[in-house]
């Protein structure tokens, strides 16, 4: 019998306004967006806060009505349902997300491939009916995977699906695109000191007044309660993936929702990925990727590109954890695994 176990969320709002030093506010507010709970804190005067938060919110629900694959009205979804047959005029938001999904494309030679949807829904991630697929599946649907079939016209703004049947989803990327959008709308209104927080996609402009940075822990990919460890953020980027946010078990052995497009089964062999950078699009992009790459070749990627640096969990057979850091975060973080 098939033993499942996922995380359920429900909407929750919450708003906290405190006073800090002087006339200024610290003001937080959280909302179930984006399939999470997004959560946004900024200091300010009070009225600017409300309004600047608000905003933000608002840009985060506006980047999830033209990228949810599982909206019929976004345009992620006019794309998966022209595949083969026609392009489709896009907004500026998506070309560029579709853009930096396929650039990560190319630079993980397919690990991070958008192109993977129909093998993500053929494991029923995301629709609550998760099963393992037959090899006759899966080869049918490993043939609609292939990134390089995904066609942008920069001029006319449009995307074009080469196969019928192909299908994109960019959650990998939108999100910490979304979170980034956010980050603008705050910039734009004048804050100067905030934290979005989209399930785990964060970015940390400026410090707290009084700080080094915005302290942001790193979940324990086994242990529920418990930090892996704690970083300190400023005008940076952090994302971590892992094999708990969306997964089934048969028979004891967990299946994720991180498909390597290779195989068309769920990747195994990294519990958590931490990805740090200057976007959080770039972040959370890095961050899915390390998945099918694996721990050794994600790590050297992480160490190849500038201004980037990670934490990989990576599992063995038996079960124990072992923990990957780069060059640049082994004196920012402090790491166990107790």
């Amino acid at each position: 019998m098939q033993d499942r176990l996922r995380i359920k969320v429900h909407f929750v709002v919450a708003v906290l306004i405190i006073c800090v030093s002087g006339c200024e506010t610290r003001f937080e507010e959280s909302r179930f967006l984006m399939s999470t709970m997004v959560e946004v804190t900024v200091f300010g005067r009070e009225r600017d806060c409300q309004q600047a938060v608000e905003q933000a919110f608002g840009e985060i629900r506006r980047i999830d009505g033209l990228m949810n694959a599982y909206s019929d009205d976004s345009e992620i979804s006019r794309i998966n349902r022209a595949a083969g047959k026609s392009a489709v005029q896009v907004s500026a938001d998506t070309l560029k997300v579709i853009n930096e999904a396929l650039r990560f494309a190319r630079l993980t030679d397919g690990a991070m491939d958008i192109t993977v949807a129909p093998l993500v829904k053929l494991w029923g991630f995301g629709d609550d009916e998760s099963r393992i697929p037959s090899d006759d599946e899966l080869q049918g649907k490993l043939s609609l995977v292939d990134y390089r079939q995904v066609f942008v016209d920069e001029d006319s703004s449009t995307v074009k699906l080469g196969w019928p049947g192909m299908q994109i989803d960019v959650s990998g990327i939108a999100k910490g695109y979304a979170v980034d959008k956010a980050i603008q709308v705050l910039r734009d209104a004048g804050i100067k000191r905030a934290l979005v927080n989209a399930g785990g996609d964060i970015y940390a402009l400026g410090s707290p007044a009084d700080k080094r940075g915005w302290r942001v822990g790193i979940r324990h990919p086994r242990q529920d309660s418990d930090l892996l460890g704690i970083l300190e953020l400023e005008d940076k980027a952090v994302a971590t993936s892992g094999d708990y946010e969306n997964f089934f078990q048969v028979d004891g052995k967990r299946y994720c929702h991180i498909i390597n497009s290779t195989t068309g089964r769920p990747v195994e062999g990294i519990a958590s990925a931490t990805i740090v950078a200057g976007t959080t699009a770039e972040a959370d992009a890095l961050a899915t990727a390390i998945f099918p790459l694996g721990a050794e070749d994600g790590m050297r990627l992480i160490e190849a590109i500038e201004g980037v640096d990670g934490i990989i969990v990576a599992e063995e057979e038996e079960g124990n954890l072992e923990i990957l850091v780069s060059s640049g975060m082994k004196d920012r973080v402090q790491l166990g695994l107790d």
